[in-house]
């Protein structure tokens, strides 16, 4: 099995995708993921419903499951959660979890949603590593909204990308006294109400691993 980032708990089970993967919702099925391991442009694709002691797996282009995903036993909660080995977040309605690009060993995992738009995180980061609210502002960007949540504080972005407006956000959740986890999102404006959603919701999520 390559090596992965990141896995799916939720439903009764536990998703280990095999490297390169892509999670996929199933519409108006919540328990139900579609796990697609990648060879090229070829694609292995196993859908998952169920529980862990009885799962039902539908195959196309692939043997057997154990060539997209390993299924194990997981919590019950009917929520699905994407596990790394220093903290978990919930998983947002409406994005796709793919691997990160080889050699990329910045973030655990990225999320694709609507019009293009990305969230992807980074962390534990010491606090020392994150410049003031102020500062995140890359050249281009503006400033439109600061917050602070009693989980998070969040810095919103508006900038211009192909001669569209666009937005970014940043989120900061504090992991430890001293390290944090950064969620970054960023959609074209007409998306941004949804994408930010997105975000907060991950960031509300948080939840420190210490069994590993």
């Amino acid at each position: 099995m390559g090596h992965v980032f990141a896995r799916l708990t939720g439903f009764g089970m536990t998703l280990i995708p095999v490297w390169p993967y892509t999670f996929e919702r199933t519409v108006d099925a919540p328990g139900t993921v579609s796990v697609t391991r990648w060879e090229g442009q070829a694609a292995r694709t196993a859908i998952v419903a169920g529980s862990a002691e009885k799962p039902s797996v539908q195959l196309a282009n692939t043997q057997t499951a154990d060539e997209v995903v390993e299924v194990l036993a997981g919590p019950a909660e009917q929520v699905w959660r994407i596990e790394t080995t220093p903290f978990s977040v919930e998983w947002p309605e409406g994005f796709a979890i793919d691997s990160p690009p080889a050699g990329d060993n910045s973030t655990p995992f990225m999320l694709f949603g609507p019009a293009g738009s990305t969230i992807y995180l980074q962390g534990p980061l010491s606090r020392d590593q994150i410049p003031s609210p102020a500062r995140l502002a890359a050249p281009g960007q503006a400033l439109v909204d600061h917050r602070t949540e009693g989980a998070f504080e969040a810095v919103e972005l508006a900038y211009q990308h192909d001669g569209a407006a666009w937005q970014q956000s940043h989120h900061l959740v504090a992991l430890t006294e001293s390290h944090v986890l950064v969620i970054t999102a960023q959609s074209p404006a007409t998306h941004a109400a949804q994408v930010r959603a997105a975000a907060d919701l991950m960031a509300r999520s948080v939840v420190v691993r210490t069994n590993t």
